[in-house]
């Protein structure tokens, strides 16, 4: 693991993903991996398999404030 870039992508595929309302708990990243890959969201599965904790949290901050943005 390491870190990866951050693409608007990954951003929009884990913004589905949180609100799909799939994980149990949003800081596991291995739940947010299989989430990607039922809904068929290849690059966030990719991100998440390549990407460290730092990485993947980034993303779920910026996933954030993209969901609270579009409500």
């Amino acid at each position: 693991m390491t870190r990866v870039p951050i693409t608007d992508a990954v951003v929009e595929q884990l913004s589905d993903v949180l609100e799909a309302d799939l994980l149990d708990d949003e800081h596991n990243y291995m739940g947010a991996g299989f989430a990607a890959q039922d809904l068929g969201h290849e690059e966030l599965a990719q991100f998440v398999y390549e990407a460290d904790a730092a990485t993947y949290y980034e993303a779920l901050e910026r996933a954030r404030k993209r969901r609270d943005s579009d409500e």
